[in-house]
Parts: C-alpha cells; sequence; structure tokens
C-alpha cells in the first residue's frame, strides 16, 4: 500500500469523528466540471466575456432572466456518485461516524446513501419561485415563451434551491456545519481551492487532532496545520483505501 494511503488509513481507522470538507473537485470524476479549471464553469463564462460573479448572481436572475435560463449549456447525462462518494457512504454505513460538508449542489453524497451531508451552497433537487416561496421539482417547472421559469400562481421566476452570489448559506446549515467540524478530530478537505466566503472560514473551527488535503494542486490553509498533503483525484485516492 502507499505510504500516505497507509497513513490516511490510520487517521482514519484512530477517529472517532470525521469530517469531509469538500468542493467541486470531489464531483468532475462524476463527469461534472468544476468552476476554475480550464473547462470549469466559470472559466467558459469569462471565455463568452461574462464576469462570473456577475451572471450567477441574484441580482442577474432578477435583471436578466431570460439571459440566465438561456445561457448555453452543455448535453450531458445525469451524473451518477464516484469512488469518492461510494467510498464515504460505505464507511458510514459501516458504522464510521464520517459528517460530509460539501460545497456542491448536485445531490451525490445523498445519491450514493450517505446520511449526513450539510449542503453549504443549497442543492438542485428542488426549485421554487421567487415570490410565493412555492417549491417545485425540477420536472414540474413551467416556463414561459422566453423560456424562463414561471410559477403558475403568481407568475414568479422559479429558480434552483441554490445559494448564488450575493446570497447568504442557510444560517442553520452553517451552525451545524460549524458544530461539526468543532466535534471532528479529523479534518479531511478534498476538491477544493478554499476560495469562497464564508464557506471557506469554516475549517479553522477545527481543533482536532489531524487534517488531511486531498487536491490536486496545494491549497492554503493558513493557520491550519496540513498533517497529510494527497496530491490526486478524490475518488481514486478514496478507492484505494
Amino acid at each position: 500500500m502507499d505510504p500516505q494511503i497507509k497513513q490516511l488509513k490510520a487517521y482514519i481507522d484512530e477517529a472517532k469523528i470525521i469530517v469531509f470538507f469538500g468542493g467541486a473537485g470531489v464531483s468532475t470524476e462524476s463527469g461534472l466540471p468544476d468552476y476554475r479549471s480550464r473547462e470549469g464553469r466559470y472559466t467558459k463564462l469569462e471565455k463568452q466575456q461574462l464576469d462570473p460573479k456577475k451572471v450567477m448572481n441574484i441580482k442577474y436572475i432578477m435583471e436578466h432572466p431570460e439571459a440566465f435560463f438561456n445561457r448555453p449549456k452543455p448535453e450531458q447525462k445525469p451524473p451518477e456518485p464516484n469512488a469518492a462518494h461510494q467510498v464515504l457512504a460505505a464507511m458510514e454505513q459501516n458504522g464510521k461516524d464520517i459528517r460530509v460538508i460539501t460545497q456542491n449542489v448536485d445531490g451525490l453524497h445523498q445519491k450514493a446513501g450517505h446520511r449526513s451531508v450539510q449542503e453549504l451552497h443549497g442543492h438542485n433537487r428542488t426549485w421554487y419561485c421567487m415570490k410565493c416561496l412555492r417549491e417545485y421539482l425540477p420536472e414540474e417547472v413551467q416556463r414561459d415563451e422566453q423560456n424562463v421559469p414561471r410559477c403558475p400562481i403568481d407568475n414568479g421566476i422559479v429558480r434552483p434551491s441554490v445559494v448564488y452570489f450575493r446570497e447568504n448559506p442557510d444560517r442553520k446549515v452553517m451552525d451545524r456545519s460549524k458544530k461539526a467540524i468543532q466535534a471532528a478530530d479529523l479534518l479531511i478537505i478534498a476538491g477544493t481551492s478554499l476560495t469562497v466566503n464564508p464557506a471557506k472560514n469554516l475549517i479553522y473551527h477545527f481543533n482536532g487532532k489531524r487534517v488531511v488535503v486531498i487536491n490536486q494542486e496545494a491549497i492554503d490553509t493558513k493557520a491550519l496545520e496540513v498533517d497529510l498533503f494527497i496530491k490526486g483525484k478524490v475518488g481514486e485516492t478514496l478507492s484505494k483505501l
């Protein structure tokens, strides 16, 4: 067994409570693009001379719904959980206390069977009307002649239940995430650049024993000392356990 994987396994075996803090890199092996790589979602917007922070913004949705909902999107099959999601779910199902905190909105941790998941940036499993807050499944959403999702009750814009720029994550989700990190003795940070506020600051509530980073490149954890850095894909790494 690779020495780093052996060390990771030892950390996991000795830990009573593990927090897995994941970003877009956790789902790239499921075919979902990340944000800042060459083929990332934001990189593609920038190539079209569009500022991601302005386009993926609640103000832009309200002022330019036609442009927002008619952005070109690549055709792809519904994503399936990869080894990262599956290994974590299997560990939980076998009695390991692993609490997932994710910046992703794809729901793949739950689809793999994981029960303890905090979604910092919401999810796309439901949509809701911005006027009356009525909730809809994506397949129930009705669109007007401009292809803008509309509520049949008050004609309000219907949007995904995700957190966009200029919106704050759900306070209850943030509180539960903070408490989970404070209770953990092992923190695994994976597939994230740690650049998005306020999510990136959650890790500094960790007072446990070990910190592991699994990422394609090193990240700045500032005052948080990293005990083990594994350079590579998250699913590929976890599957070696």
